[in-house]
């Protein structure tokens, strides 16, 4: 059966807030935003099906979203709406250029009331396409992009594991430690016979601009949203939601003018543009017009936190005081693994929950994940899958740091340091058996 029972709703928010928030995803000796690029927005899709049941979908161009973000949007939404909090799944694109609705370790968070102002007027657009119900019809395509996803850990010749933004000399390089998934994805609203949205899956980090720029800006995504628009006429609202990428980025380590800054920004987004553009007019119909939602609260241990570390933390904190350091484009520096560990300690006893969702429409899966994932893991689950279509979206309904795959940890570099991930070495792999598990489960009834 095609989807022609089901209701649909689209809305488009900008929610720029005001200049000199602090910025979040790098590390700067000022994080004060010093004006706008282009516009950050949320965007919204509203499904109902004929009986009666609803589902959010919201992307928000933001670094990350925690639980209490998320929380405080859901409970807005909820109240205005009427749609079940559980039924609201919220993403964050990533890009590196909003500002902070959350503190982690040295990055500071943005004043309680200008947080709760920026995200209300971001769940804004939940509550208009809610307003904006109208039968639909559904498509799903998919294209690869294969010239921009780099996978950025790197086994090199001292037996070390390097990451792609370090300028390495290629000679120095062996091999790429972790798969990219070049697969892009599209979810096309169709109303009154033609295209009205398109949400576009794509696992490449919207990092292009870093730690050197202090303008809002929306990063790639943005300018895939431009391209696309551009391409399919100006009404039609494109809506991004990042795939599994914790360790996938746009380096290419043995070619240095693929760096950063705006100009390679748009590079990247019009070339994810494009793509969506050829994966929606070679989609198929969407088959089935039911839905259905899965949650469950998975259970995490923490990574410990020894005596000796928790001395080192005291001790780099105590000097920071006295000395601030210089601002970096890339990775972290010192005082922030220090504070990082300094919380992590009173806590690292106690269990956490991690929420994975899974949703069905019709024989379409989705799958939202809370942290910043592997690739690998992504992967995985397209492949496992008992969806005929699957999508999987990463940093949805809460930001748990990243989550490498086992063998990471043995490999060493970024990701996979305490306090860069927070949980037990097999956490990514449970949070994959979660999601699995929970489209088996949908897809058997």
């Amino acid at each position: 059966m095609l989807m022609m029972n089901l209701k649909v709703g689209i809305a488009k928010v900008e929610y720029t807030p005001e200049v000199g928030l602090p910025l979040m995803g790098n590390f700067r000796d000022d994080y004060g935003a010093r004006g706008v690029h282009d516009p950050l927005c949320s965007r919204a899709l509203v499904i109902e099906d004929p009986h009666g049941t609803k589902v959010a979908l919201m992307s928000i161009d933001i670094c990350m979203i925690d639980r209490d973000n998320t929380a405080l949007m859901r409970r807005h939404i909820a109240v205005q709406t009427g749609l079940r909090p559980e039924n609201i799944l919220i993403a964050a694109t990533h890009t590196h250029s909003g500002p902070a609705p959350m503190s982690l370790g040295l990055l500071p968070k943005s004043d309680d009331d200008a947080v709760e102002r920026f995200l209300t007027k971001a769940a804004a657009a939940v509550v208009l396409a809610n307003q904006r119900l109208k039968p639909s019809r559904l498509t799903f395509g998919t294209a690869q992009e294969t010239r921009l996803s780099f996978n950025r850990r790197l086994h090199c010749k001292d037996g070390k594991t390097h990451m792609n933004w370090e300028g390495l000399d290629p000679s120095f390089v062996i091999e790429a430690l972790g798969p990219v998934d070049p697969q892009l994805a599209t979810l096309t609203v169709e109303q009154d016979g033609g295209p009205v949205a398109t949400l576009v899956n794509f696992p490449l980090h919207p990092a292009i601009l870093a730690g050197d720029n202090w303008l809002y800006s929306a990063d790639y995504p943005g300018y895939m949203a431009e391209c696309l628009s551009r391409l399919s006429g100006n009404d039609l609202i494109p809506i991004f939601f990042n795939g599994c990428c914790g360790d996938v980025n746009h380096l290419d380590y043995s070619d240095r003018t693929q760096g950063r800054g705006f100009q390679m920004t748009q590079r990247v987004g019009y070339l994810v543009g494009v793509a969506a553009f050829e994966a929606r007019n070679r989609a198929v119909p969407v088959e089935g017009n039911s839905i259905s939602i899965s949650h469950e609260m998975v259970q995490l241990k923490r990574l410990r936190i020894s005596e000796e570390q928790h001395r080192w933390a005291q001790e780099i904190i105590r000097k920071a005081q006295e000395q601030a350091a210089p601002g970096q484009v890339d990775g972290l520096p010192d005082e922030h693994y220090a504070r990082m560990w300094a919380e992590m300690y009173p806590k690292q006893g106690q269990d956490d929950f991690a929420e994975v969702c899974a949703l069905r429409i019709g024989d379409l899966g989705i799958v939202t994940l809370p942290g910043e994932m592997f690739c690998k893991f992504g992967l995985q689950i397209k492949r496992e899958s008992p969806a005929k279509h699957t999508i999987v979206i990463e940093l949805a309904n809460d930001a748990l740091g990243y989550f490498p795959t086992r063998e990471a940890f043995d490999q060493g570099g970024y990701e996979p340091s305490t306090g860069t991930t927070l949980y037990e070495r097999n956490a990514g792999e449970k949070l994959t058996a979660s999601a699995l598990n929970q489209l088996n489960q949908l897809f058997s009834s």
